[in-house]
């Protein structure tokens, strides 16, 4: 008997171990974030001047990459729009292995795209690749203010009123109330929990649209930070309900700007002429032996270990590290795929907006709106996904039911 008792007692004991590294397992939930190297076009050749020489690589006095050529260079195959280049001259002190003064020259250009729901007449915005980074102008003639776009979708989503949509990088949107009588919704945008600005929608007129505009924005005023179409309002089988079909949403909290004295790498000589800027080196440099050389902003030179002048351009991007979300009653996610040419930039906090309590019926007088907020703060403790069950373990009570069983079956005996 006292054998019995022991081989159960260990196989209770093995039990949970296992089922403790399962769950262990199952809660990992955050992936391991990877760095990856996207690389370009070799270039191989006794010297700098016998490569810029050979027209299977360029002109016979520049070689030129651009997203063509270059894959991490920000390029939208829908719309066919690509801004970047970088190029390689002929120039006085380029020889041997190196590049001599402006011999090394990066060049981005605003260009335009269509937004996600092109059923909508929103027409098209403006954006600009730097540093294989997609960035959205502040002024859609001005490069020198960027901003990463958060979300572009054309995905129905559903919001009833206290309902919140986590859109990515803290912002969010809630529906503050529903009025389907007066075919409208009172919309807010937050950022990290706190107000930005709101709005009623109207479906019933107009173009179902709010271009939310935040003042100073590095300097800037009434900058469209925000575009939502609402497609209709509408009474479910218990609440009011308003879709939700476009959605448009810059980081505008996080916008960076160019100075024409900042230095990316070797690229350090820094012009911005209306839509456009130009980044060239100021210094001569060398494409030493078995050597990484950083030219700009997370982009590189790798050149060989080898006596012949071979190297390739190439960028590093962060893969990874993403958090699961919970989606709750009053917490919805929506899914913000993060492509390969996104990175993260240095923040520039930006002051909200001053809140503005307004009336979701004011067409309508009879009704009273409700003004309550919801209960942010457990929405907020929400936002990541926690396991409330313990994967593994439901199978320890069942077996140790069944050796019970078999015990008293054999002390019967």
């Amino acid at each position: 008997m006292k054998r019995f008792v022991a081989s159960a007692l260990a196989a209770l004991m093995l039990l949970t171990v296992f089922a403790s590294a399962a769950m262990a397992d199952d809660n990992n939930t955050t992936s391991a974030a990877s760095t990856v190297e996207i690389r370009g076009p070799v270039y191989n050749g006794s010297s700098l001047t016998d490569i810029l020489a050979n027209t299977a690589y360029g002109n016979g006095t520049a070689i030129t990459m651009d997203a063509n050529k270059f894959a991490a260079f920000y390029y939208d195959i829908d719309d066919n729009v690509t801004t970047e280049s970088l190029s390689i001259k002929n120039v006085a002190g380029t020889s041997g292995r190196t590049i001599g003064e402006h011999g090394l020259v990066y060049t981005t250009t605003i260009g335009k795209a269509e937004y996600e729901n092109k059923d909508v007449d929103w027409g098209n915005y403006s954006v600009i690749g730097f540093f294989a980074d997609k960035y959205i102008p502040l002024k859609s003639n001005a490069a020198d203010k960027l901003a990463k776009l958060v979300v572009d979708s054309d995905d129905k989503q559903t919001l009833k009123t206290g309902d919140t949509l986590d859109l990515g990088d803290g912002y969010s949107l809630q529906a503050k109330q529903v009025d389907v009588d007066g075919d409208k919704v009172w919309l807010e945008l937050d950022k990290d929990g706190q107000y930005v600005d709101d709005q009623i929608v109207s479906t019933d007129s107009g173009d179902h649209t709010w271009t939310c505009e935040v003042d100073d924005v590095q300097g800037e005023d009434n900058v469209p930070v925000l575009k939502v179409h609402v497609n209709q309002v509408f009474q479910g089988a218990v609440d009011s309900i308003a879709q939700i079909d476009g959605l448009w949403l810059i980081d505008y909290a996080n916008a960076i700007k160019i100075d024409s004295d900042d230095e990316f790498g070797k690229l350090n000589d820094v012009s911005i002429n209306g839509p456009t800027i130009t980044i060239s080196n100021d210094d001569t440099f060398s494409l030493t032996k078995d050597s990484d050389q950083e030219i700009g902003q997370g982009m590189y030179f790798k050149v060989a270990d080898s006596s012949e002048l071979r190297y390739y351009p190439y960028v590093q991007q962060t893969l990874g590290n993403e958090t699961t979300t919970t989606t709750s009653s009053n917490i919805t996610s929506i899914d913000n795929t993060t492509s390969i040419d996104n990175t993260s930039v240095t923040p520039t906090p930006v002051e909200n907006s001053t809140e503005e309590t307004q009336d979701v019926n004011a067409s309508t007088p009879t009704e009273t709106p409700v003004t309550s907020t919801p209960d942010t703060s457990a929405a907020a403790n929400n936002t990541t996904e926690t396991k409330n069950n313990t994967p593994g373990f439901e199978i320890v009570p069942a077996i140790f039911g069944l050796l019970s069983v078999f015990y008293i079956v054999r002390k019967n005996r």
